[in-house]
């Protein structure tokens, strides 16, 4: 992930990189990497105070010698290279090689036969957020007194990173996913207020559980506002009665406190009214149904009726959503790999199932927040294409107003993990795509959720069943139970870690067969 700036003082900038940071973060500063030219400058070499004033000094002759051009024009140009704190630390080697990848790429080094920019890289600790990272100060002015062209200088920038990541081995930020980021202060403020998660971390489980549990929009506004989530329209340029999108935020613990707003874009690009509209029923009727709620949301009233939110779900919807999740998972084996936004979709749902869960069981963020947090990124498109229209497929939205709705019980523990059972499918069906992509780390990131974060919740379900058969005293039926179906279907689990190296092919486990239709990759889940 690149981060560009430009200044005017090049010993002030390297001063910075060398010193204590702006929360004492910089820690064993040293150099890694530096243009041929730079004669100070040695890999590995120890950076103080005395060192920072030399190298400032011998970039800055160029400068100089030469001036930096047109009078205010700046010609110091500040570029970090950060990994997301998931993806673990890089030695000293490894970002050397990136550091001059990247400048070789941006124009730096004169492989492009033009002369060249003198520029150096910096390791150090890692950043607040975890993520470790290096720094690049580069002189804008070229050794002939020519300045560096800043003609789109970020996309550039990105598009090096890109190339980078493949040849490294490294996440694809840049992919077909795409997560929002939040700013450090979001961090913050969580921590002050001892908060488990950041807010827009609430938020998402709350809009994933409510739009999946929604036939439409109106129930969609309602459901949210029963989660104590405040929630309100914007509306078109000077027409009240056309709402173009919506904003939510936590409801605040005192009156002295105010409520911080997100947009539901912002919170992440699957959840923008535009997009969730795309999985809704859409009738005269219901327009005007969302508009009344969106309106007494706005007014700060009572919602205008009630709908399938107030009620308990029957027996039968707990087995038609379960019978549907199950349908769900072979439909989709036959979805083709690039077909993203459908993936996306049943992703979503997953998530929103999960999420729906989340809220009713967890009273802080557990494995089942984790479990939704894990497929929600394969829900986030970076591009959404347009709308295209698919024969019926089943769905998990069913799952999703089942889960929000009805708690966890010994009377209906057998039927949460049977539809725990259902859902881990559809998420290996996630892992499979991902795998046969050659996109490991998010497979290993579904396999991890469903693997490791739902075991509490598959041994807590298997503790409510056996206490709820220790108060019978019937015969167990000779053909297969329903428990024992469950136990068959939890016994279905996945595979270990996948490569750790970008385009590499997981070992094949006993039991696996080829994914038909998408290159003979292995499938990589045990049967």
């Amino acid at each position: 992930m690149p981060n560009v700036t430009k200044g005017e003082r090049m010993v002030g900038l390297i001063n910075y990189l060398v010193g204590p940071g702006r929360a004492n973060e910089h820690r064993d500063q040293r150099l890694v990497a530096a243009s041929d030219i730079i004669v100070g400058a040695e890999a590995g070499q120890p950076l103080d105070a005395e060192s920072a004033l030399k190298l400032g000094r011998e970039m800055d002759i160029p400068k100089a010698v030469f001036g930096a051009g047109k009078p205010g024009a700046k010609h110091v140009l500040h570029i970090s290279l950060s990994l997301p704190a998931d993806e673990g630390q890089l030695d000293d080697e490894a970002w050397g090689k990136i550091a001059h990848g990247f400048a070789e790429r941006m124009g730096f080094t004169g492989a492009d036969g033009k002369p060249p920019c003198r520029w150096i890289a910096i390791h150090h600790g890692p950043s607040k957020a975890g993520n470790d990272h290096i720094h690049l100060a580069v002189s804008m002015v070229r050794e002939d007194g020519t300045r560096w062209s800043q003609h789109n200088d970020f996309r550039r920038a990105q598009a090096a990173c890109a190339e980078l990541e493949a040849e490294h081995g490294l996440r694809v930020v840049r992919g077909v996913h795409s997560e929002r980021g939040y700013h450090p202060k979001e961090r913050e403020r969580a921590n002050a207020k001892g908060a488990p998660e950041l807010d827009r971390d609430r938020l998402q489980r709350a809009l994933r559980a409510a739009s999946t549990a929604s036939m439409d929009e109106a129930e969609f506004v309602r459901r949210l506002r029963r989660t104590g989530i405040l929630v309100r329209p914007r509306f078109a340029h000077a027409d009240t009665a056309t709402v173009t999108g919506y904003s939510v935020a936590l409801r605040p613990h005192n009156k002295a406190e105010r409520p911080v707003w997100f947009g539901g874009g912002r919170i992440a690009r699957d959840l923008a009214l535009p997009q969730l509209r795309k999985g809704w029923t859409s009738t005269g009727e219901s327009i005007a149904a969302a508009r009344a709620e969106w309106q007494a949301a706005a007014n700060g009233k009572r919602p205008t009726t009630q709908g399938r939110e107030a009620r308990v779900p029957t027996a039968a919807e707990w087995e038609k959503a379960t019978a549907e999740v199950g349908e769900l998972f072979e439909r989709m084996k036959a979805i083709p790999l690039n077909d993203d936004a459908l993936w996306a979709q049943f992703a979503r749902e997953t998530s929103g199932a999960f999420a729906a869960w989340s809220l009713r069981t967890e009273p802080v963020p557990g494995p089942l927040a984790e479990t939704a947090k894990a497929l929600s990124r394969t829900a986030q498109l970076r591009g959404f294409p347009p709308r295209t229209e698919h024969a019926p497929m089943p769905s998990a939205k069913g799952a999703g107003m089942l889960l929000m709705q009805t708690a966890v019980g010994p009377s209906t523990a057998a039927g949460h993990a049977l539809l725990l059972a259902q859902l881990r499918n559809t998420m290996r069906a996630v892992f499979d795509m991902h795998t046969a992509a050659g996109r490991l780390r998010d497979a290993e990131r579904i396999r991890a959720a469903a693997v490791e974060k739902l075991a509490a919740v598959r041994g807590d379900l298997k503790t409510l069943k056996d206490q709820h058969q220790a108060g019978r005293f019937e015969a167990a039926p000779a053909v297969e139970s329903e428990q024992e179906k469950v136990q068959r279907l939890l016994r279905q689990s996945f595979p270990t870690r996948p490569g750790t190296a970008a385009g590499s092919t997981p070992e094949r486990a006993p039991g696996t067969r080829k994914l038909p239709g998408r290159g003979g990759r292995d499938q990589g889940i045990s049967r």
